[in-house]
């Protein structure tokens, strides 16, 4: 049931946005930083790039089977519960492994322990959190919302690595104090909602039909499935991708704070690449944006093996990251269109099981080929993967056509030009373009 009364129209008086908006960026600041001091930390300790692959599998991999009962969870009971239950558990368990850490207790078992946990309540977080953004947000002002959360989120995981390669050359625990502290204070923010949406009505399944129907629709969903397949596989890459480049960095000599700069740059793409959406969207069909944005990605890998310096890996990596934040602009549009509201926690955590189950694979690839190879091959490698997968990314039939198995009345969505409601939704961000003096200086967001 929604409270009463309704949400304030404005983004920048509307507290409960403000408190989500900033108790989420800050999670996701701390996130960013011991993100990149967890494989300096397993390097420093063991040496062994193979190890540092295993560590991030498992990590990516409990956040993936944990995507699966982290919808029907969403779609159960109280989000707002589901959200502090998550985030004060991640609050213990990152302050448990900052504080092992400290005391030099950074054993295999540890890390893989922490990262199970960690990735085991995350998913339940994720699959909650943007079912909450719309409780709180008037429908009105629901794509600017949208619009704000990405960039700031952007901001944060720019800001990240670059704190956290800083906070790790002072000290190997630091990173993760920080990650403790901001799950601790994004859980402050979340006691402080106002908001009391009680538990999503209607009918209730079985736990394993919940479990399930998530994947069953999407499964029936041809545009969505094929996207959701060739983006998994691009994911499976990019974390292979992303794991070659800070071993190689790391082998070159370069410190801790370069590595993190170097992945921040992957941050300052994608903000870039939000900014950019609107304008791709509307000069460009999706399967051409899909075409283009795969083709270059492919193009700035295979760049990475001729010049592996630290600094050009960091403009190529920047590179790809604007071109797949252009390209999940189309994702997340036909999700939109052909998902039903009482379906988002479930579609949306099938969604992220088929992109968390492929980064560990990629990661535990590149892990074992950078024993065996050196860095240049195992760029060129990831390369032509890319480039099949741009090859194999949906036409235009598969966005036009019209096809049986489309949802009907009873799945609660209305046929429609995925084109025409494209450009509707360009148009939400770039009123949240337009919308900035409104809501990008927020009391909140400047500090107490």
């Amino acid at each position: 049931m929604r409270r009463t009364p309704p949400p304030p129209d404005s983004l920048r008086r509307n507290r409960d946005f403000q408190l989500l908006c900033t108790g989420q960026g800050l999670s996701l600041l701390g996130s960013g930083a011991s993100a990149i001091a967890l494989p300096l930390l397993v390097l420093q300790a063991t040496g062994s790039a193979l190890h540092v692959g295993l560590v991030e599998a498992v990590w990516t991999g409990s956040l993936a089977l944990a995507c699966l009962p982290a919808g029907p969870l969403a779609d159960r009971f109280d989000r707002r519960t589901v959200l502090l239950v998550c985030e004060a558990g991640r609050a213990v368990a990152s302050t448990a492994l900052a504080a092992a850490v400290l005391a030099g207790l950074t054993s295999l078992p540890v890390l893989l322990a922490a990262g199970a946990v960690l990735g085991f309540l995350t998913a339940p977080f994720n699959a909650a959190l943007l079912p909450l953004v719309r409780e709180v947000v008037p429908e009105s002002k629901l794509a600017t919302a949208l619009a704000v959360n990405q960039v700031r989120g952007q901001a944060a995981y720019l800001l990240g690595p670059v704190v956290g390669g800083a906070l790790f050359s002072a000290g190997a625990s630091w990173p993760f104090w920080l990650d403790s502290a901001s799950y601790t204070t994004s859980t402050c923010c979340l006691l402080a909602l106002r908001v009391r949406p009680g538990a999503p009505g209607g009918a209730r399944e079985g736990w394993w039909s919940s479990f399930t129907s998530g994947l069953r629709f999407l499964w029936r969903q041809r545009l969505l499935r094929r996207l959701t397949l060739v983006a998994s596989a691009q994911n499976f890459a990019f974390d292979g991708v992303y794991l070659a480049i800070v071993v190689t960095s790391a082998r070159q000599g370069a410190s801790a704070l370069s590595v993190g700069m170097i992945t921040a740059a992957s941050a300052a793409g994608a903000m870039t690449g939000v900014v950019l959406a609107p304008l791709a969207g509307r000069r460009l069909s999706p399967s051409r944006l899909l075409l283009l944005t795969g083709v270059a990605c492919a193009a700035l890998v295979g760049a990475m093996a001729l010049a592996p310096e630290a600094a050009t890996l960091a403009v190529l990596l920047s590179g790809c990251a604007l071109a797949v934040a252009v390209s999940g602009s189309v994702m997340t549009l036909a999700r939109l269109l052909h998902t039903p509201a009482g379906l988002q926690g479930r579609v949306n955590s099938a969604i992220g099981l088929m992109f968390m189950a492929t980064p560990p694979l990629g990661a535990a690839l590149a892990g074992v080929l950078l024993e065996e190879l050196p860095g240049p091959a195992v760029f060129l490698l990831f390369a032509g993967l890319l480039a099949g997968l741009a090859v194999v990314s949906p036409g235009e039939g598969t966005f036009r056509g019209t096809e049986s198995e489309e949802a009907g009345p009873s799945d609660g969505v209305e046929a429609g030009s995925y084109d025409a409601v494209g450009a509707a939704s360009y148009e939400g961000v770039e009123a949240g373009r337009r919308d900035a003096q409104e809501t990008s200086d927020p009391p909140a967001a400047r500090g107490r």
